[in-house]
């Protein structure tokens, strides 16, 4: 499918969090319906290199030799700096742009290096399941757990610890104001990783941003889709891919 146009669904690329099934967008996906073709990417299973920089290279690579762009974008977690990154270097390719429980730095998030130890040292199932409980304020089902659970083992531990090193020396901050594409920027009352102000802070360093709050956790795509899903059908009106109504 190339862009967005009368009679074609949006295009949207979503990008999950560190150890985060794709399917994290599942319900997201299912809610927004025919009228959004959303694409959750797995670039975490893949060939490295691991950095934020390489995987927003390789994700903006992969939309562009689609034809796929401008799409709305969604990050989530680690993802959502890949795809401030992927916005700042390649803003043709992005509509407009959901940053969900992520900022432009990891100053103040207060356990990344404890579990970029963890991971080098500790690597194991309850490493992993400590990762993912951290990430759901509401448990999800025992269905979808062993989804998480699956996806998270087969990640190494090497493109974990290569990521969030990445994240942690990455200050995406004096990059927003030059992003002119619309941001919508979810966070979770509930998220142990980031404050709200923190994400009151993104909203307001970008040149059009909104804030949405909601009572999740960290991971408010599956948590809430369908208060998500009003956020990215808003999104996509301020980006011009939909019209209002």
């Amino acid at each position: 499918m190339s862009g967005s146009g009368p009679g074609r669904p949006v295009p949207v690329v979503a990008v999950p969090g560190t150890l985060c099934s794709p399917a994290v967008f599942d319900a997201l996906a299912a809610t927004l319906g025919d009228g959004f073709d959303v694409e959750p990417v797995d670039w975490l299973t893949g060939s490295g290199p691991w950095t934020v920089p390489a995987v927003a290279d390789r994700i903006g690579d992969a939309v562009a030799a689609a034809g796929r762009g401008p799409v709305l974008l969604i990050g989530h977690s680690t993802g959502g700096a890949v795809a401030l990154w992927l916005a700042t270097e390649r803003p043709e390719l992005v509509a407009g742009l959901l940053a969900v429980g992520t900022g432009a730095h990891m100053r103040g998030h207060g356990d990344v290096d404890a579990i970029i130890e963890r991971v080098r040292t500790a690597w194991g199932p309850e490493l992993r399941q400590a990762v993912l409980d951290r990430s759901f304020a509401t448990p999800p089902t025992a269905e979808f757990a062993a989804v998480l659970r699956d996806y998270a083992a087969g990640v190494t531990p090497e493109a974990v610890a290569q990521v969030l090193a990445s994240q942690r020396d990455l200050d995406l901050e004096p990059r927003l104001a030059a992003l002119t594409m619309p941001v919508t920027v979810v966070h979770g009352r509930h998220d142990p990783t980031r404050p709200v102000e923190r994400a009151a802070e993104l909203a307001a360093a970008v040149g059009d941003g909104e804030l949405v709050v909601l009572g999740t956790g960290h991971t408010p795509v599956h948590e809430s889709p369908d208060q998500v899903a009003a956020a990215v059908r808003a999104l996509a009106v301020r980006a011009g891919l939909r019209t209002a109504g």
